[in-house]
């Protein structure tokens, strides 16, 4: 089954308040609520943009994808790549007990990413 899942992408953001966030950007308590805790049935597609545009994140980044009991679907299945594992997305327990140099290297990987992609919008 598909589902709406924003809480990773808040966590790597490091935005503790995610409810108040999206009230902030206009979302109403009702939506933010649902939005939140991956209850809604349909999603609209100018939430989903808004969402992308907050989070500077892509639509597909937004939903993650659990196969049914019995589901099976071959293993280069497109609805695959939306199955996602929680360590992934949580940047911080990844960087809790790496040395404090090494996460000086992990910044400079992506400050340099971060150039790179600027120089590519540029071009």
């Amino acid at each position: 089954m598909l589902f709406l899942n924003v809480i990773p992408i808040f966590r790597a953001r490091g935005i503790e308040r995610p409810h108040t966030y999206l009230i902030k950007a206009g979302f109403t308590p009702h939506s933010a609520h649902y939005i939140l805790h991956g209850k809604t049935r349909s999603v609209r597609l100018d939430h989903i943009e808004k969402l992308c545009k907050l989070l500077i994140c892509e639509p597909t980044d937004l939903f993650v994808w659990y196969p049914g009991k019995n589901e099976i679907l071959v293993d280069n299945h497109p609805l695959k790549k939306l199955i996602r594992r929680e360590e992934e997305a949580n940047i911080h327990n990844l960087i809790a007990d790496v040395p404090f140099k090494d996460i000086a290297k992990i910044a400079a990987a992506i400050k340099e990413q971060k150039d790179d992609q600027e120089t590519k919008k540029e071009a």
